[in-house]
């Protein structure tokens, strides 16, 4: 079949040939789901001519006929030529290989350009010595595409002609060749890009510094200095970044005129690579900046002098906690209680009132900061003005005020914070919970007990915990319920509480003694079959009391999760205990009946005989 089809093949194509054509052909691709699909349009016999060629290939295509499509690689028409390529691509014909390799100096662009794609798609490593040749071509296009080819099959062997393009006349061409050298890891590309931070295109200067400060090039140090004087912005602050990156201290002096500069950003940029180069010799130039008109450079400043400065910059940072900016003043705020919180202490109290609310919350953080580290603070006054903010209508502030006064141990606000148990929020509900069990507001007891039954499971989870700290060993009855929550999670926590509050010993009776009952009931649900009288109704009595034990113990046993009555095991043991007790009373019933039938029946014969003698 294969034969044939090629047979008919080459026929058509003769055809084709020698066809006598008034004007050229003019082809378009149309890209659809499926492979590239030429079109010819030409006039009348040339375009259905072609057609039909196409879709013999496409069915020596569909017949795997490697071998009968792989001379066609060879034949004088381009676009057979091309469509051969797509064939064999779609087959995975890595046989072909040698074949397509003369493709790629074919005189048909578009076939030198599938040639190349479908090597790569065969990561042909073999056709890199043939495609190298290309990075020469005239076309900036081919030029470009070759070196993502190269770049796909990992030609470390392509990496000098790939620099000699780093020179190339096409600002395109220039960049694809740095990025194709940084993902090549091509340092000996190092000085030929350094070579780029004069070129003309600002983008190139840009990538250039990004990738030399990538390959570690501190060969470039002296020239991105220089750099640092460029008279576009982008490439003045990838300059400072990359001098960062490589540590370059020797460019401290030209980044301290950085900044004077005008642009904000670089001002900025600047501070944070002096601070990072731990250049003690900018702090004269650093510490007016905290006067700034720019926000991030005032922060960047405060960060810079605290880590600089230490404890001598307190006095220049103390000001800006009466920045018009909120982060300015956190960031004030934050310094100062490193490096001297007897500094931030005293105006502590007055930070609670601030306008900004991440200034409030950041400032009851710290109070809880200082009353674990035992720091002296005022104390009552501290609490007496976190009060108000229990009734803020923020719920961040009012969820980091109850923690504030959990952490100040504050019983006297007690009666401001049960209110909020009753917040619309449930973060704050769950930690108002939580601080009034550490405070030991047993006042809450009643209204912990109703939330044992809250539609959220961690409010419930959280009940539970806040009674056992409260009540300890009482709160089990409370607790015991929760055994069978319909959360899981409830479930375990509960478990995990309540093995913590049982007595060992009790609970391993508990376990030994639902071990005997599961072993029992089956028993006992059997045993009236063989009973009567007072023994039978004992022996029932003992039954339902025994199973009645069993699902009590169960439930509070730790290590008999697996049996509850929720669980498929635990109710199909139940059921089956008591289908078993169902048999037992349905047996015995019929023999009673039986029985009673039998020793009946003589008394009725001689009824009927001393009927008949008289």
């Amino acid at each position: 079949m294969k034969k044939i089809l090629y047979f008919v093949f080459s026929l058509s194509l003769f055809l084709v040939n020698n066809s006598v054509i008034a004007e050229p052909a003019k082809d378009c691709f149309n890209r659809a789901a499926g492979p590239e699909k030429r079109c010819l349009e030409g006039k009348g016999s040339q375009s259905n001519s072609r057609s039909g060629v196409l879709q013999l290939l496409q069915q020596l295509a569909e017949q795997k006929a490697i071998s009968s499509i792989i001379p066609l690689l060879q034949d004088s028409e381009a676009y057979v030529r091309d469509a051969a390529l797509e064939a064999l691509g779609q087959l995975q014909a890595k046989e072909a290989i040698p074949t397509m390799i003369p493709l790629l100096q074919d005189i048909d662009s578009h076939v030198r350009s599938k040639a190349i794609t479908v090597l790569v798609q065969f990561r042909a490593k073999e056709a890199i010595p043939s495609i190298i040749p290309l990075l020469q071509a005239k076309d900036n296009t081919v030029r470009i595409s070759t070196m993502e080819a190269l770049l796909q099959l990992e030609a470390q062997e392509a990496i000098p002609n790939i620099i000699f393009l780093l020179k190339d006349n096409d600002s395109n061409v220039r960049m694809t060749a740095i990025n194709t050298l940084w993902e090549l890891r091509a340092k000996e590309a190092v000085s030929s890009i350094i070579a780029l931070l004069k070129d003309s295109d600002k983008n190139i200067r840009i990538r250039a510094i990004e990738v030399l400060s990538a390959l570690q090039g501190k060969d470039a140090i002296p020239e991105m200095i220089s750099l640092l004087k460029d008279t576009d912005d982008d490439v003045r602050l990838s300059a400072i970044k990359a001098l960062q990156d490589l540590d370059a201290k020797k460019a401290v002096p030209s980044i301290i005129l950085l900044l004077q500069d005008s642009n904000a950003k670089m001002r900025s940029t600047a501070i944070s690579m002096l601070r990072k180069a731990k250049a003690k010799e900018a702090i004269p130039s650093i510490t007016p900046l905290l006067q700034d008109s720019a926000t991030d450079v005032r922060s960047n400043a405060i960060s810079a002098l605290e880590e600089l400065q230490g404890k001598e910059a307190v006095s220049s940072i103390i000001p800006l906690l009466n920045d018009p900016v909120g982060n300015v003043r956190i960031q004030a705020i934050d310094s100062l209680s490193r490096l001297q919180e007897n500094e931030i202490i005293p105006r502590i109290i007055s930070l609670l009132h601030d306008h900004d609310e991440r200034v409030q919350i950041r400032t009851m953080e710290l109070l809880q900061h200082f009353q674990e580290e035992n720091t002296s603070i005022p104390k009552k006054e501290a609490i007496s003005n976190v009060l108000p903010l229990l009734q803020d209508d923020d719920k961040n502030i009012r969820y980091t005020a109850v923690a504030t006064l959990k952490a100040l141990q504050a019983t006297e606000a007690i009666p401001s914070i049960i209110p909020l148990l009753r917040d619309t929020e449930t973060s704050v509900r769950l930690t108002t919970i939580e601080t009034l069990a550490a405070l030991q507001a047993k006042e809450a007891i009643p209204t912990f007990i109703h939330f044992l039954k809250d539609k959220e499971p961690n409010i419930r989870v959280a009940a539970m915990e806040a009674l056992i700290a409260l009540q300890g060993k009482e709160a089990i009855p409370h607790i015991a319920p929760l055994l069978k929550d319909e959360v899981i999670e409830v479930r375990k926590a509960t478990e995990e509480r309540l093995s913590k509050l049982q007595n060992p010993l009790l609970t391993a009776f508990i376990n030994k003694t639902t071990a005997l009952l599961i072993v029992i009931c089956p028993i006992l649900a059997f045993l009236p079959l063989f009973l009567t009288r007072k023994k039978l109704f004992v022996s029932i009595a003992a039954f339902i009391a025994s199973l009645f034990l069993f699902r009590m113990l169960v439930n509070i046993s730790p290590d008999y999760t697996h049996m509850r009555e929720e669980t498929l095991l635990g109710r199909l043991f139940q059921g089956g205990v008591l289908c078993v007790f169902a048999i037992s009373m349905f047996l015995k019933l019929s023999w009673s009946i039986v029985a009673g039938l039998i020793r009946r029946s003589p008394d009725i014969d001689e009824d009927s005989l001393k009927a008949k003698q008289n």
